[in-house]
């Protein structure tokens, strides 16, 4: 995605979240969000072809997404500016923006082999004892890494894998 593009789906979503007075609101509009998301993935085809105005798929999608007036008037918006491309981006957008307002960050966890629940617990403590904020972490198994693991929050990338040792070994014994 361009760059130019992610700035207009960070600011849509900030509009977005800005329709919350709390965080119980903006909890509930988010998860409202990506049912709809969710939904319209079915009708790409449709909301993407531009033989059909952006009257029609306007008035298609408050028809369709009735259950919440905020969600479908931002979903009306988007279609409305031609940019309802930016629909995926700005949910993920509107999530981040809900993790900052929960005080939360998320993070992706890569081990070579399955955690137990005691492990699990342990490394979302001490990610969120990195990070100053309650760790939300998906964790994923990639054998290649042999032993430790890889966490990835945000821009940060915290690797204590034995694959990793074993490259930045390789790369000091070659220099």
């Amino acid at each position: 995605m361009k760059s130019a593009d992610r700035i207009l789906a960070r600011r849509y979503a900030r509009a977005f979240d800005a329709l919350s007075q709390d965080s119980a609101q903006a909890a509930a509009r988010f998860e409202a969000l990506q049912q709809a998301a969710q939904a319209l993935h079915a009708v790409r085809a449709y909301m993407q072809d531009p033989a059909v105005s952006s009257a029609e798929k306007a008035a298609w999608t408050a028809r369709t997404l009735q259950g919440d007036k905020a969600v479908a008037g931002f979903v009306c918006a988007l279609v409305e500016a031609k940019r309802y491309y930016l629909l995926d981006e700005c949910v993920a957008e509107a999530g981040g923006l809900l993790d900052e307002r929960l005080g939360r960050v998320r993070a992706q966890v890569q081990t070579a082999f399955e955690l137990s629940d005691g492990q699990k617990k342990r490394v979302e403590e001490a990610l969120g004892h990195f990070s100053g904020k309650k760790a939300c972490v998906q964790y994923q198994t990639d054998p290649a890494l042999l032993g430790g693991l890889r966490a990835q929050i945000g821009d940060i990338l915290i690797d204590g894998t034995l694959k990793g040792q074993f490259e930045k070994l390789k790369q000091e014994l070659t220099k």
